[in-house]
């Protein structure tokens, strides 16, 4: 049984062909409970491509909504000195909305139940930012945030209760890791 199968989101009949970019934010779709509309938007409000179980009418102004409220405070930011916006997420009653800049023209939109959010979609998020921009050759923008942490795939270990098994390098790019010559640990654990 795959993951679609097994989900709980049902997917929206389209009101427009698949694409290139359709799969990967169908995988994102389905990544975690909850989620319910990805749409990828340009940078005229335009929906390039969805995945939802929501009406695509509903998601799509969803994307457009967000691009204007992220362009606002993206020009509120700059007048402030602060620099380049790069992720809106709002939360209210009924939805969680998040907004995420792929490049100076993509936005990635992403509707949720109250919730929803977790750590896992939001690394879920950026994987699949960084698969947009494979797919539509877009580089990494100069304003794109380093993030301080590490990804670390694990599997289980004879001896230890787990090991790396790969890390993500830039882009996402899942680089495996052959063996582990030793271990440490931190503090009294």
């Amino acid at each position: 049984m795959s993951r679609r199968e097994r989900s709980w989101a049902r997917e929206s009949p389209r009101d427009q062909i698949e694409s290139e970019f359709t799969e990967i934010m169908r995988r994102l779709l389905y990544r975690a409970t909850g989620l319910l509309a990805v749409a990828f938007v340009d940078s005229d409000g335009e929906c390039v491509d969805y995945c939802s179980s929501l009406d695509p009418y509903a998601t799509k102004v969803a994307g457009a909504q967000m691009l204007v409220s992220m362009s606002a405070l993206a020009e509120r930011m700059r007048r402030l000195g602060a620099g380049q916006s790069w992720m809106l997420t709002l939360h209210a009653e009924e939805r969680d909305l998040v907004a995420r800049r792929v490049s100076d023209e993509y936005l990635l939109v992403v509707v949720t139940k109250p919730g929803a959010l977790t750590r896992r979609l939001t690394g879920g998020i950026e994987d699949t930012v960084a698969e947009l921009r494979r797919e539509a050759g877009l580089a990494v923008p100069d304003w794109e945030p380093l993030l301080d942490s590490v990804r670390v795939e694990v599997r289980s270990a004879v001896g230890w209760p787990y090991a790396p098994a790969a890390y993500f390098g830039e882009g996402g790019t899942r680089i495996g890791i052959a063996f582990v010559m030793g271990r440490w640990m931190d503090g009294k654990g």
